[in-house]
């Protein structure tokens, strides 16, 4: 219980974060910094299990960085959906909603026909989409910004 309380905790702090990042920095930048916290727990979980190491407190380190970026990219990428069609802002965030579920039951699926007992499908699950995420910030979020979609 406590594990998840502060996960919730990270991410609502990563929400509080993002709206005072908004206020200083640019969209681009602000995703920027998630992408760094989210990349930041993705390798502090996945390095130490395939090392060979494992520690709770760790990964709960590890976890609530990736949370805390998770607060920050979600508001801005809800955003990033609904803002350019504002005569179809329902229907965007729908299909928003729909991706992040399909990626999200799909992760599910990978994840449990990997379970061996261990932590170490959970921390390259995790490596894996804080990767993917920090390359999404520093890439796409930047390419979309530069050509006026963001």
């Amino acid at each position: 219980g406590l594990a998840l309380m502060t996960n919730a905790l990270a991410y609502l702090g990563g929400t509080v974060l993002c709206r005072r990042l908004l206020r200083r920095l640019t969209l681009r930048r602000t995703v920027a910094w998630a992408g760094a916290l989210s990349l930041a727990g993705g390798l502090l979980m996945a390095l130490p299990v395939l090392a060979g190491w494992n520690h709770g407190g760790l990964m709960l380190l590890a976890q609530c960085l990736f949370m805390m970026g998770h607060g920050i990219h979600q508001p801005c990428g809800q955003t990033g959906a609904v803002g350019p069609f504002p005569q179809a802002a329902g229907m965007a965030s729908a299909l928003n909603g729909l991706m992040m579920m399909l990626a999200a039951f799909a992760m599910g699926q990978w994840l449990g026909a990997h379970l061996d007992g261990s932590t170490r499908p959970l921390a390259l699950g995790l490596g894996f989409w804080a990767l993917l995420t920090a390359l999404c910030a520093w890439t796409v979020v930047r390419w979309q910004e530069d050509h006026g979609a963001a």
